[in-house]
């Protein structure tokens, strides 16, 4: 018999769960447990929560499919919430955003009246954006990033190529550890490209969120669509 005696439920007998990503650390949604859809969570290791206006227990996911993926869960130090680190199965939100939380509030109390925080990706990735969007606005004489941006296009896809092809290397080589490192070269400089052009990460995710549910050749396919219609060409396939 499981033992949540430690835990403070409130009068309706629910608790506050936080779901966050495992992965990047970004908060995903706040929903409401309750004794028997945490003993279903960790006995599933699928994250389960009390639905107030379904009046039920219901799995994250059981319709769409976008699941959470139990990792670990932690109480707080007065019992009365859960956190839960999780791996999403797809967006989280309804809205199929990665997370129930993009709307920005401002000083003033205002709302952004679109999307400002996205979907897929986050953490670290949209912090590097960030600090090369700084060097690019502030130009340091000390600062690589600085340097990269200031020679212009050319110098910045080169080394997108370069770290491409030591990616291959390290691959092919198999050294998880060289793979790691190189792998994060690539994904650098590919971020310095995009703020060079003012591309924003969160675009490259929902292009990926995009995908979601769709075969891969279809989206070849569609990508080559919009290939020939820029070009007014086929674009021309390798030969087998």
């Amino acid at each position: 018999m499981m033992d949540l005696s430690h835990l403070k439920f409130d009068q309706q007998g629910l608790i506050p769960a936080i779901i966050q990503d495992w992965r990047d650390g970004s908060v995903l949604m706040l929903a409401y447990m309750n004794p028997e859809s945490i003993k279903l969570t960790l006995e599933k290791k699928s994250v389960h929560f009390w639905s107030r206006w379904r009046n039920r227990i219901w799995e994250k996911g059981e319709t769409t499919g976008n699941k959470l993926i139990l990792k670990d869960i932690f109480v707080d130090c007065d019992g009365d919430t859960i956190l839960v680190k999780a791996e999403p199965l797809g967006p989280t939100c309804h809205t199929f955003e990665k997370t129930c939380f993009f709307i920005r509030l401002h000083e003033d109390g205002s709302v952004d009246g679109i999307k400002t925080v996205d979907g897929f990706g986050g953490g670290i990735l949209d912090k590097l954006y960030q600090t090369i969007q700084d060097r690019k606005a502030r130009p340091s004489a000390e600062s690589y990033t600085s340097k990269l941006l200031t020679g212009g296009v050319d110098k910045v896809l080169k080394k997108v190529v370069e770290e491409a092809g030591e990616v291959a290397l390290a691959a092919k080589g198999g050294k998880k550890d060289e793979i790691i490192y190189e792998t994060a070269d690539l994904l650098f400089h590919t971020l310095v490209a995009l703020g060079y052009h003012d591309v924003k990460p969160e675009e490259v995710y929902k292009e990926l969120a995009n995908r979601f549910g769709t075969s891969g050749l279809k989206a070849k396919a569609k990508a080559n669509g919009r290939a020939q219609t820029t070009t007014g060409a086929p674009k021309k396939g390798k030969k087998k």
